[in-house]
């Protein structure tokens, strides 16, 4: 099966448990440089169908992830992408005449609250995710890090864990401005320890578009599916996560997987990062 770009920075999800609904004790908290990688050469249509682009693009975003427990029950956490996306010659001038070149730049940088709501065997959270308009973009390329507009994510999250087992369920809804949709998202993950120090999970995650706006999604842009209108996936994956030094230091990796998805790349995505926790 092809595997589908699940990397979203409005789920600012990291690999191991850090996410969910659990929430860090005050003044404790988890940094983690992360990269994700995309190799493609087609993308998922507004259709659905997989579409050649006649070339090959590659999409690399590097990250900074942190979250901190700055009270009783409450966290603030942020990301700050950097991107790096090339394109290269078109194998068919007249179905895609679009030149080749790389762009790179910041992305959305996004920053985000939440509170534990219930505490006990089953937790429940609530918070919100705000990603800022900062992007890069080249029109003549077709290329961009980052979508041109804000968004704010409400979200709930759920679950529950045990000395071997976790798992948990978000439900959230994105605004967003400039004109692109809004959007529904859903995730999910079980994870089981295999080892004292390794923890491995599949994950679902699911976006659906409500088609309530306007923003072009010029031609350019579709041949490299760089943060388009009107986005929709359906995606699985696994993660694992390896503790280095017990509670301190670890590494992570993942991958994700599709099972449908519409203006998008339909491309392989491999995820890895080193974190550090307290």
């Amino acid at each position: 099966m092809r595997l589908l770009a699940t990397i979203s920075l409005l789920a600012f999800c990291s690999v191991s448990r850090a996410g969910g609904p659990w929430v860090p004790a005050y003044q404790k908290g988890f940094v983690q440089v992360g990269f994700s990688g995309l190799y493609y050469n087609a993308v998922f249509g507004p259709d659905g169908s997989e579409r050649a682009v006649f070339r090959n693009t590659s999409d690399v975003t590097l990250q900074l992830y942190a979250e901190y427990g700055f009270a009783r029950r409450w966290e603030v956490r942020a990301v700050l992408p950097y991107k790096i996306l090339r394109t290269g010659l078109s194998t068919n001038a007249s179905a895609n005449p679009v030149p080749a070149g790389t762009l790179s730049g910041v992305g959305n940088i996004g920053l985000g609250v939440k509170r534990a709501v219930l505490d006990g065997n089953v937790k429940l959270s609530a918070g919100v995710d705000v990603l800022a308009n900062t992007f890069v973009n080249n029109d003549r390329l077709g290329l961009r890090t980052g979508y041109e507009g804000w968004t704010v994510l409400p979200y709930l999250s759920l679950g529950s864990s045990g000395n071997r087992t976790y798992y948990y369920a978000e439900a959230g809804y994105g605004l967003m401005t400039q004109e692109y949709s809004n959007f529904l998202k859903l995730a999910g993950e079980l994870g089981y320890r295999l080892h004292p120090r390794l923890w491995v999970a599949g994950t679902l995650d699911f976006r659906l578009s409500t088609r309530n706006g306007r923003f072009a999604n010029s031609e350019a842009y579709q041949f490299t599916a760089a943060y388009l209108n009107d986005q929709l996936f359906l995606g699985t994956g696994i993660k694992a996560s390896f503790e280095l030094i017990p509670n301190r230091l670890g590494i992570n990796a993942s991958a994700i997987g599709a099972v449908a998805g519409e203006n998008v790349p339909f491309s392989r995505s491999y995820n890895t990062g080193l974190f550090f926790k307290w």
